[in-house]
């Protein structure tokens, strides 16, 4: 038995050497497999759902109350119940996890607001969370603004700053 010839990529102990695969073949190889594992995100690509819809939603609050009422219109939906807060927009943590029960479904919202001096005295952002009805699977979010709901005749406030609430914003998902 002879060994096999040495040469200056392999070492003589290593054997004979395998035929070389052709490079186009090597390419093909890999275009498939990534063809392979980019088709699932591929699809998900082609197919975003449902456009984004706006959505509004008009919350007032008696002074200093975390029970209030809504109403909220969404595409050709237009829906109204009892909005339940639990947080503040007000001190340190600034932030509120909503709950607005209505005649089409609940939605549950988490809101992040900023108090300025300005005029709306208190602006942030919210996210849906959760919903259940015509609610299930609604994605998005928007902005929040927040007001005292008018001025005695000394100009001052009448009760707290978010009396009056205006969440504007764009949501999607596969209403009911």
């Amino acid at each position: 038995m002879t060994p096999a010839p040495a040469s200056p990529r392999a070492p003589a102990w290593a054997g004979p050497r395998r035929p070389r695969r052709p490079r186009a073949r090597r390419l093909a190889w890999l275009a498939a497999a990534l063809l392979a594992t980019l088709a699932p995100a591929a699809s998900a690509l082609a197919d975003p759902g449902p456009a984004p819809e706006r959505i509004e939603l008009l919350v007032t609050f008696p002074p200093w109350s975390f029970t209030g009422q809504f109403t909220l219109s969404l595409g050709g939906l237009t829906d109204h119940g009892v909005a339940r807060d639990q947080g503040s927009l007000l001190g340190p943590g600034q932030q509120v996890s909503r709950v607005l029960e209505g005649e089409h479904g609940t939605l549950t919202l988490q809101l992040h607001g900023a108090s300025r001096g300005g005029f709306p005295q208190i602006v942030g952002r919210w996210v849906v969370v959760a919903g259940t009805g015509a609610y299930l699977g609604l994605t998005g979010g928007g902005t929040l603004t927040a007001v005292d709901a008018g001025r005695n005749r000394e100009d001052r406030p009448l009760g707290s700053p978010f009396e009056l609430q205006t969440l504007l914003g764009r949501v999607r998902g596969e209403r009911r």
